[in-house]
């Protein structure tokens, strides 16, 4: 089985989400091409083969030094997206679906850079490959207490034209056989003009409006019986710091097969190799997480004090 994942490279566009305080472009993506290097060393044990896809092959050897063995496949991206619209880059997991309708290959998934695969593959994925069950994770009890039912399904009918509900698919894993990639596609296809169209409204800009949209329509068609990814302990999401929805501790994803890091590029980029995976993994990243919050506490501390300084020395 092969897992793909998208660095897509733009300078003069928000390329991809810098929530990890790199300090130039080249910085930025490097640290995506070393989230992926990592993520391709904790696939190794379950037999599973990572593919960078990316617009700008030539980019991403320059930056990757010591010449680490991930095969690295250059698409020709033909989307034009407009200036200035969030999460850029991201857009272009749309045509990834095309390209994963059209390969040879039995059964697939497009996953984020910045995750591990901490513990053996669960009998329910292999399962869901076996059966060629399209999968996606679902993220509805985290961006509900976020941005609010309401607002949710609100721009889902703006972009679809159709009632909808909250449900709401995480960008980070989506999985299944090149029939069902087919498929999500033309249902994006169907109210990408829409969505564009109301873009600058909606409470979210990226893959994971069309796709959530797409998705929905495919569960109520019955084309496809869809399985959730979350609920199966396949792949799970952690925020070092507090999100604004009510999040599981730590030891809750201990059994997760992935595990999306969002907050922890950095982190990751610099495990040891023998703490990728496992129990070591874990015990290293509490202690992450332990002095993170005290840093945070620190700064809460401090953030107000700084900002009277700050005022004090504009005058």
């Amino acid at each position: 089985m092969k897992f793909f994942t998208l660095i897509h490279i733009c300078k003069e566009e928000q390329s991809i989400h810098n929530n990890s305080f790199t300090k130039s472009f080249d910085e930025q993506i490097n640290l995506y091409l070393n989230c992926a290097k990592q993520l391709h060393r904790s696939l190794v044990p379950a037999g599973i083969e990572l593919i960078v896809l990316t617009n700008d092959k030539a980019f991403l050897q320059r930056l990757n030094k010591e010449r680490y063995p991930v095969e690295i496949l250059q698409l020709q991206f033909v989307s034009k997206y407009p200036s200035g619209i969030k999460f850029y880059s991201a857009h272009f997991k749309l045509e990834v679906f095309d390209y994963l309708a059209s390969i040879n290959e039995e059964y697939t998934a497009l996953v984020d850079s910045d995750m591990l695969c901490l513990n053996e593959m669960p009998v329910a994925f292999k399962s869901g490959i076996n059966e060629k069950l399209p999968l996606y994770y679902d993220i509805t009890n985290q961006v509900v207490p976020a941005y609010g039912a309401e607002n949710i399904i609100r721009d889902k009918e703006l972009v679809s034209g159709k009632v909808s509900t909250e449900l709401w698919a995480g960008g980070e894993f989506i999985a299944g056989p090149p029939s069902f990639f087919g498929s999500l596609s033309k249902e994006i296809k169907k109210v990408e003009a829409s969505y564009f169209q109301h873009v600058n409204s909606l409470h979210h800009q990226g893959d994971e409006m069309l796709t959530s949209v797409a998705i929905e329509a495919l569960k109520e068609s019955g084309d496809f019986e869809i399985g959730e990814a979350g609920a199966l302990s396949i792949v799970g999401r952690f925020w070092s710091y507090k999100p604004l929805h009510k999040q599981k501790p730590i030891t809750a994803h201990t059994t997760h097969f992935l595990l999306h890091f969002p907050s922890d590029k950095k982190f990751i980029a610099g495990l040891p190799f023998d703490k990728l995976s496992g129990e070591a993994f874990f015990k290293k990243y509490r202690r992450h997480l332990s002095l993170s919050h005290t840093f945070n506490t620190i700064f809460k501390r401090i953030k107000p004090y700084a900002k009277r300084i700050r005022k004090k020395l504009a005058f």
